[in-house]
């Protein structure tokens, strides 16, 4: 966006936001309409004419803007979750319209949330509660967190997030993104940073491997029975990233046989996990709902970036995490 006079945009409202958010958002906007779109539920029809509308905030996981047809005054569009890959259609990607997500807003709480999956691994944690429910008094076998490897590949706020919560525990941090030399800032927190066509090398060198990937063609089944052969064995699993950038049979396979210890999944390709998922029952896996993004001060975290986005948007100046259509994040 170029820089421009002072407007007071419109914006619809496809996701259920709490009335104190929606006044702040008036205060800014001409007019602002929420007509919620609840996840898993069939695409409901807009009640009011869309034509009018400037902005859209909606949900990337599952709209695939569809209703553009329906609104072509619609200049950005911001999704309620980091994942847009239902948003990025040919006809999205060639258009002018700018779309934003929520990234950096969940990289604490996945962080500390990998950190518990990481700690409950290495302790024998989910055989703690099994033989705990079984009244069943056995010495676990353990791994020491201190001087161990992690190797977090896809290395961007979330990774950085973990590595920092890593090396406080003596961990030796790798990390695993498509361009090393990029810096957060003054502090690095990584021991070592390895290009993606180097991941071979991070995972045969890694106890615990933490895949904190996006979605994109190319980290579609990312994590296939050639690359987990390659992992260390006896090594242990943790994804916070996307449940397809892992190929579920050859995971399981790995799983059963050993060469995986242990796994801490938070996504999977179909959510929820069908009850009938091998996942459920491997006594080896711990599986958590899609939680590790969430936290008690997520939505303020969420509000407080659209607010300053909305305030950038009427300014006319350029918004804040605005997504690479190209790269899919």
């Amino acid at each position: 966006m170029s820089d421009s006079k002072k407007t007071a945009p419109s914006l619809y409202i496809r996701v259920d936001i709490p009335v104190k958010y929606i006044n702040e958002f008036k205060e800014i906007c001409s007019e602002v309409v929420i007509e919620p779109w609840e996840f898993g539920e069939t695409e409901p029809q807009p009640t009011v004419d869309l034509s009018k509308f400037d902005i859209l905030y909606t949900l990337g996981l599952h709209d695939n803007l569809s209703i553009l047809k329906k609104a072509p005054k619609i200049k950005w569009v911001h999704s309620d979750s980091a994942g847009v890959e239902a948003m990025l259609n040919e006809d999205i990607k060639k258009s002018d319209v700018i779309i934003t997500n929520v990234k950096g807003c969940s990289s604490v709480p996945i962080a500390e949330h990998t950190i518990a999956m990481l700690s409950s691994l290495a302790r024998g944690v989910p055989t703690m509660i099994r033989n705990q429910i079984n009244k069943n008094w056995v010495e676990i076998p353990v791994k020491d967190l201190e001087n161990s490897t992690v190797g977090i590949i896809g290395y961007g706020d979330i990774g950085f997030e973990i590595a920092k919560r890593c090396k406080g525990l003596g961990m030796t941090v790798i990390g695993c993104r498509r361009n090393p030399a990029q810096r957060k800032g003054k502090y690095e927190p990584a021991d070592l940073i390895m290009g993606m066509d180097q991941v071979d090398e991070v995972l045969s060198r890694s106890d615990f491997v933490v895949l904190a990937l996006p979605f994109t063609k190319d980290t579609s089944y990312f994590l296939n029975e050639e690359r987990i052969n390659k992992m260390k064995k006896g090594s242990h699993l943790i994804n916070v990233g996307r449940g397809n950038t892992i190929v579920d049979e050859d995971l399981i396979e790995s799983l059963k046989n050993g060469h995986i210890a242990g796994a801490a999944l938070d996504v999977f390709e179909v959510e929820p996990l069908p009850e009938d998922h091998p996942f459920w029952k491997l006594e080896n896996v711990m599986v958590s709902p899609h939680n590790a993004y969430n936290s008690a001060k997520h939505l303020d975290r969420v509000m407080e970036l659209f607010l300053k986005n909305l305030k950038l948007f009427s300014d006319g100046k350029p918004l804040k995490n605005v997504v690479e259509k190209g790269l899919g994040y």
